[in-house]
């Protein structure tokens, strides 16, 4: 009788905890230099960690590498996001590896939340692909440079 009470006593608590809902972002451009969508899961144990983040950038630029020309964004390239309140911020780089040229893609977002829907940011991203002979700090010629207007939705 004392093990069924118990028992009884946890469900009924574990059904009046609020059901945890699956939040995702999702962010998007499209301007003449660059289209774009980009899209993440928040972890489910603290809700603010990106996971499963993907996405595509198209360059529009006749200047653009073959390698960045239509990349496929993973999340071994997200090295940086931020959620806090109202700001998100999120930095995603990769390069060719150890081809020659050397060359760098790198992708800042910064965003704020609307004063009147606090699930949509709006701000710009910075865009900047680089080239060099070799894999070194710097200097490397600047390829590709570019900032737009970018929107993020939180559902």
């Amino acid at each position: 009788m004392y093990l069924k009470t118990i028992t009884a006593a946890l469900l009924l608590a574990a059904s009046a905890l609020p059901a945890a809902a699956t939040a995702r972002i999702y962010c998007a451009a499209s301007d003449p230099a660059a289209k774009m969508s980009i899209e993440s899961a928040f972890a489910a144990r603290d809700g603010k960690r990106l996971v499963h983040f993907r996405g595509i950038v198209d360059l529009m630029s006749d200047k653009a590498p073959d390698a960045f020309a239509s990349l496929k964004l993973n999340s071994g390239m997200l090295r940086q996001s931020w959620m806090d309140g109202d700001e998100l911020r999120l930095r995603i780089y990769t390069d060719n590896r150890d081809a020659r040229p050397f060359q760098t893609f790198e992708l800042s977002i910064a965003t704020h939340a609307s004063a009147d829907n606090r699930d949509r940011f709006t701000g710009r991203y910075t865009l900047t692909v680089e080239s060099a002979d070799e894999k070194r700090a710097a200097p490397r010629d600047i390829i590709l440079s570019h900032e737009a207007a970018i929107f993020c939705e939180v559902k």
